[in-house]
């Protein structure tokens, strides 16, 4: 009798990065635009800014955001990179249960 394999689940953690990386693209990846704070939390369903702001940390460290300017971790700003709208991409074409 073979085991069936478990199902991968998505941590919480990294459902709300991808939801991040989503609300940052969400005008397509060829027309995407920095977005302040306040519109990144709300569109990715975060009340709290400081959450998306630890997200937006952890995404940046991958290269996959940006502060605007660049360099300015205190900005309210943030834009997807190139690497970001690859990774998203791969995101989307994997079936996650």
């Amino acid at each position: 009798m073979a085991i069936p394999p478990k199902k991968k689940v998505l941590s919480e953690s990294y459902s709300h990065q991808i939801n991040v990386l989503k609300t940052l693209s969400a005008e397509g990846p060829s027309t995407s635009r920095p977005r302040q704070l306040s519109e990144i939390a709300e569109g990715c369903g975060l009340k709290d800014e400081k959450e998306v702001l630890r997200y937006l940390y952890i995404l940046e460290g991958q290269k996959l955001v940006s502060p605007q300017p660049e360099g300015d971790f205190t900005s309210k700003t943030w834009f997807i990179t190139k690497d970001g709208v690859r990774a998203l991409g791969l995101v989307s074409q994997t079936t996650i249960q």
